[in-house]
């Protein structure tokens, strides 16, 4: 079944790479949280501390693998180690080698190949323009000119095209709901056009990249009609990549109607990959191309199917039973019932799709959850695909644990405010009577 919404205000979820717009989430003071006025009793969040006993951890296995590859490739940048850098690359990019948490290895490198010129570049534009003399094209420059070097090179090809993806990014910011001057509008295309004409000089389907079909996917926003070919080229990333879901989330995000699709056109889409990736994935496939997707335009709600979506949940964390995967469902999952609880307080119709996500919430909570990963609550607050990555790491971590603490309190409260101690670890929930 499916429910359709009301037509609402846009809900914000932070204005990605509008650094001003992010910094006012984190420097205004926050509102009283909804999870904590669900609460029936006043409990602070040192209440729930003193007998909600959940092991946080701030360095996950992920975290520190991430950093590592991101790391090594700033590294051999900034030594000029092109060749090997690049040898890397390609190999890891042609074995579709992964972390742990199934982020591309190749994609991290190239990251941080390009993050000294992109966050030059970020900084010059704090403020929307940047201020004369801002050294805002010595990055851009410098790697131009390695590429030059490396003309048939298409690791190198990879590393300075995202770079200009990510200022093209800068330059415009990713939020709809706000005007975009025409200076930075232009900026922004002329980026993506430089992009586009790196890439076009690489075939990726005769070298097999899966790195090289995902940069041309990224270039959907600033391509125009661009809808018709972005299903089929998805198709074939996801298929030559099965096992990676950043494929899937990217293919939802850019379907949704800011970028030339449709909710219609993007659920469709999700069941089409659902049944090409049964056997990989169960239904999982469906909750993995809504799942940016909803968070960015929560009206996506009124098109998705619930049922499928929570079953998707579900079946993900039967294939990826780690904290991680977790973290990362059960704080989508208490997003979207913040969100859906707020409509559904003004119209009873939304309350069953309410009630759907916090039941799937519970139940990840209870089932799965042993931890908290205090970073991916923090992305789930903001939308996960947003610009987080120029705020502060250490803000962002705590605004999410405050958060998840709340959330994961939710189960439990009854028993919490008789005096209950829940404790969590790898075994399991104790309750610890008062």
């Amino acid at each position: 079944m499916s429910f359709r919404l009301f037509k609402s205000p846009q809900l914000k979820q932070g204005s990605p790479l509008q650094l001003k717009a992010i910094a006012r989430k984190f420097l205004l003071p926050r509102p009283a949280s909804t999870a904590q006025t669900t609460m029936s009793g006043p409990m602070s969040l040192e209440d729930i501390q003193s007998r909600l006993l959940i092991p946080v951890n701030h360095d996950t296995d992920d975290q520190v693998e991430n950093s590592s590859y991101r790391d090594r490739g700033l590294f051999m940048a900034r030594q000029d180690r092109w060749e090997e850098l690049a040898d890397d690359i390609r190999g890891h990019d042609q074995n579709h080698a992964s972390t742990q948490t199934g982020m591309p290895i190749a994609d991290l490198m190239i990251f941080g190949a390009r993050s000294d010129a992109v966050r030059a570049a970020e900084h010059a534009l704090l403020h929307g323009k940047p201020e004369k003399g801002a050294p805002l094209l010595q990055g851009v420059e410098a790697l131009e000119n390695i590429l030059a070097d490396h003309p048939d090179d298409y690791a190198i090809a990879l590393i300075v095209a995202h770079m200009h993806i990510d200022i093209g990014w800068a330059w415009r910011g990713s939020d709809l709901s706000e005007d975009v001057p025409l200076h930075n509008f232009e900026a922004f295309e002329a980026h993506f056009q430089r992009a586009s004409e790196i890439l076009d000089e690489f075939c990726a389907y005769e070298t097999c990249s899966p790195a090289l079909l995902a940069a041309r996917s990224a270039l959907v926003p600033g391509t125009r009609n661009a809808s018709n070919r972005l299903a089929d080229e998805f198709e074939t990333l996801i298929d030559i990549d099965t096992t990676n879901p950043r494929h899937m989330r990217a293919l939802g995000n850019y379907l949704l109607p800011r970028w030339q699709g449709s909710f219609t056109q993007l659920d469709l889409e999700a069941r089409r990959t659902a049944a090409r990736t049964q056997s990989m994935w169960g239904a999982g496939a469906y909750t993995w191309v809504w799942f940016d997707a909803l968070l960015v335009d929560p009206a996506g709600f009124g098109t998705l199917e619930i049922s499928y979506f929570i079953e998707g949940v579900y079946d993900i964390l039967d294939r990826r039973d780690d904290q991680h995967h977790a973290n990362l469902m059960a704080a989508h999952l208490f997003r979207s019932w913040q969100i859906i609880r707020k409509l559904a307080d003004h119209n009873t119709a939304h309350q069953p799709l309410a009630v759907a996500l916090r039941h799937g919430f519970d139940h990840v909570v209870q089932n799965h959850l042993r931890e908290i990963h205090p970073l991916l609550w923090g992305h789930a607050e903001l939308g996960f695909t947003n610009g987080s990555r120029v705020v502060s790491v250490d803000r962002l971590a705590k605004m999410g644990q405050e958060i998840a603490i709340k959330a994961i309190a939710l189960p439990f409260i009854k028993g919490l405010q008789a005096g209950e101690t829940i404790r969590f670890d790898h075994n399991g929930i104790t309750h610890l009577p008062s």
